[in-house]
């Protein structure tokens, strides 16, 4: 699922360049950033405007009239007319991907990145701070931590800083402990069956 977001992501992201670079202009990227935030929750608690903003049986001249006559005026035009240009190209259905694509292109003009931190506990504020550090220090950007708990990593810190992943989780390291004895033990029974 993860990957074929991604997909969406790539595809999206053409026209999130597209919209970042006028809102930037204009002065109205968080403006522009609360519009696709608005809609895509809109889209969360209406079924029938995700069917309706999704659904590829629906001819897209017809959608592109509901959205005018749903949000012109209550739109900026630079987010309509990027949805009615979604809509034109068939990528009607990548409004979730427009938005995420657009939250990425925001953080990295800031000079932050986002990152998730996963512990097998609850992280005091001194270890917090100690992991933002880390996390800033990594990646040279203002970290936006996620700060998450998952007791099954047993001990220790994932981190995913972007797309880099740091992995020092206990659970990892009895993963790695276990394929190097059950490696040698192979090769030790084939070097005793070899004689």
């Amino acid at each position: 699922m993860a990957d074929s977001f991604d997909k969406y992501l790539e595809f999206a992201d053409v026209y999130a360049q597209a919209l970042f670079e006028l809102a930037r202009e204009a002065d109205r990227i968080d403006d522009v950033r609360s519009e696709l935030d608005e809609l895509v929750r809109l889209m969360e608690i209406e079924p029938a405007f995700a069917s309706f903003i999704t659904s590829s049986a629906l001819d897209d001249d017809h959608r592109a009239a509901g959205l005018e006559k749903m949000f012109r005026g209550r739109l900026s035009d630079m987010t309509l007319n990027t949805l009615l240009v979604m809509n034109d190209n068939g990528r009607h259905a990548l409004l979730k991907a427009l938005r995420r694509a657009f939250v990425l292109r925001q953080e990295d003009a800031a000079g932050q990145v986002e990152v998730a931190a996963t512990s097998a506990v609850e992280l005091d504020l001194d270890e917090k701070n100690r992991v933002a550090e880390a996390a800033a220090k990594l990646s040279g950007r203002k970290p936006l931590i996620d700060y998450r708990v998952d007791p099954s990593i047993v001990g220790g810190l994932i981190l995913q800083i972007g797309d880099l992943r740091y992995d020092n989780s206990v659970a990892t390291q009895l993963t790695a402990a276990r394929d190097r004895l059950m490696d040698r033990s192979d090769r030790g029974l084939a070097a005793a069956a070899a004689q």
